[in-house]
């Protein structure tokens, strides 16, 4: 018997046109998932730059917000100097006796200064002292072991510290720390002033006394002896 012709094979047929469409779908897929991942990168990056900015924003703002609060503090402590009293202390010449150095304290603030205490490191000592020509000693005074009761603007006080001259040339500490402690208005306490005296600054240096009215007097009491001593040399009358 003659072979028999076979038809044609559909399912070869149908089977290819599937196969390709699954293939496009395939790709459009990918492309699709690909040009979502590529949005979502995109998205990503954009939401990480917002996030960025956010955080160097809120970094921007605290420095801000320090600055602000540390030009509030300085406002704030200046405007309470400003009405506190400020006490200074210093070892300095006489200007009115000469070779004699003098523990000057002040109140150069515009309040009031309560309980004020002074207190040197080393201790005060004198060559005075040390001579026989002090008749206290200065460190055992009742202002340095139990401070000043109060002292208002402008007050000043002067001590006799020691002989300039000899002092300069003695063994005794010439470098000084000075602490002071206050209260202000309200009886708050003071910042504690602390400082530093060097006595050397005044060796090899003079210094020139002030004309008062002690040398006035002195003066007028020399004119009137000579005055005396020119009388008596004069002839008498009669």
């Amino acid at each position: 018997m003659p072979p028999v012709e076979s038809g044609p094979d559909w399912t070869a047929i149908v089977t290819v046109p599937i196969a390709v469409g699954a293939l496009i779908v395939s790709i459009l897929a990918w492309l699709a998932a690909k040009t979502q991942a590529r949005m979502a990168e995109s998205q990503a990056a954009d939401a990480q730059r917002s996030a960025d900015a956010a955080k160097e924003q809120v970094a921007l703002g605290k420095d801000q917000l320090d600055v602000a609060l540390r030009q509030l503090e300085l406002e704030q402590q200046v405007r309470r100097e400003q009405q506190e009293p400020y006490i200074v202390v210093d070892i300095q010449p006489s200007a009115f006796v000469s070779s004699v150095l003098l523990v000057v304290i002040e109140n150069t603030g515009p309040t009031v200064a309560r309980n004020v205490r002074i207190a040197f490191s080393p201790q005060i000592e004198r060559f005075m002292d040390t001579d026989g020509f002090g008749r206290f000693v200065l460190a055992e005074s009742h202002l340095f072991k139990n401070g000043i009761p109060a002292m208002p603007p402008g007050r000043r006080i002067e001590l006799l510290f020691d002989l300039g001259y000899k002092r300069l040339n003695s063994d005794l500490p010439k470098e000084y720390t000075v602490t002071v402690d206050c209260e202000g208005p309200g009886g708050r306490p003071v910042e504690t002033m602390i400082y530093k005296i060097d006595l050397r600054i005044y060796e090899g240096t003079e210094q020139l006394g002030v004309k008062n009215l002690h040398d006035g007097v002195k003066m007028l009491e020399k004119v009137k002896n000579e005055l005396a001593g020119i009388r008596k040399l004069l002839p008498h009358e009669g």
